[in-house]
């Protein structure tokens, strides 16, 4: 079975995020790391070629990006790893990227593709199941459980009305939520390894992909300051009272 993992190098979520004054950029201090999401596919991905044989890669791509999430995934223990670095992809939209990881999954051949739910910087879970519909294959998102059984997955996601398990026949794209398995910490020998790869590089021109036009980003804001924290003196009884006074007077919850 060969099994491809995409996966996004993403700022660390302990970096450092600033606002530039205007709201006309951000500034993101320099520490990357593997998608939180991404990291736990590449688990699954390890998990199913020891129960089922084969091989697995990781693909990513970014414009000077990616290089830290395909190492992470060889130490982590993938057989190998592509990257696609590309000018044309910084700031791309979705489905350029969803273009250029699945031009790479068609020349590299799969059985079964596996991807995070979602990024953890911009939160839009929208690349793993265009990568499914380019490739013309079954998806199934927020995957929590998964099982092969003969020619097809079993799978298991939460919705809003509880768990629930679906088929799909392989070949098949199935995104990692939190809880489908935990991702291993790497041993020494593996990141040394990991950190000798040469890791093959492609071009968009080189797999045939055309970058879209980047979105423009009309601003950024930072969230909003939390108001001071207001302390209630006083007996139990006139405090409360002077709470739910609070709560529908100026937090209008009430």
């Amino acid at each position: 079975m060969k099994i491809a993992v995409l996966v996004k190098e993403v700022p660390d979520l302990e970096a450092l995020v600033k606002v530039a004054e205007g709201g006309a950029s951000v500034e993101v201090e320099k520490k990357r790391c593997l998608n939180f999401f991404d990291e736990i596919a590449v688990e699954a991905a390890l998990r199913v070629k020891q129960a089922a044989g084969g091989t697995v890669y990781a693909v990513s791509a970014g414009a000077g990006t990616g290089l830290e999430a395909v190492r992470r995934a060889l130490a982590m223990g993938a057989d190998t790893a592509f990257l696609v670095d590309d000018p044309g992809l910084q700031g791309a939209d979705s489905l350029t990227v969803a273009r250029a990881l699945a031009a790479v999954c068609r020349r590299e051949g799969f059985d079964l593709v596996l991807a995070g739910r979602q990024a953890t910087d911009d939160e839009a879970g929208l690349v793993g199941p265009m990568v499914a519909e380019l490739l013309g294959i079954p998806c199934v998102v927020g995957v929590t459980a998964l099982e092969l059984e003969g020619g097809a997955t079993r799978v298991s996601r939460e919705t809003d009305r509880g768990t629930e398990t679906l088929r799909a026949p392989l070949p098949a794209l199935l995104t990692a939520e939190k809880g489908l398995c935990e991702p291993r910490v790497p041993q020494v020998t593996g990141l040394m390894k990991a950190m000798k790869a040469q890791v093959p590089k492609a071009t968009l021109a080189e797999l045939g992909v055309e970058a879209a036009p980047a979105p423009v980003v009309a601003g950024y804001r930072g969230p909003a300051r939390r108001p001071p924290v207001q302390m209630i003196e006083g007996e139990p009884a006139v405090a409360a009272a002077r709470l739910v006074e609070l709560l529908r007077a100026e937090a209008k919850v009430l």
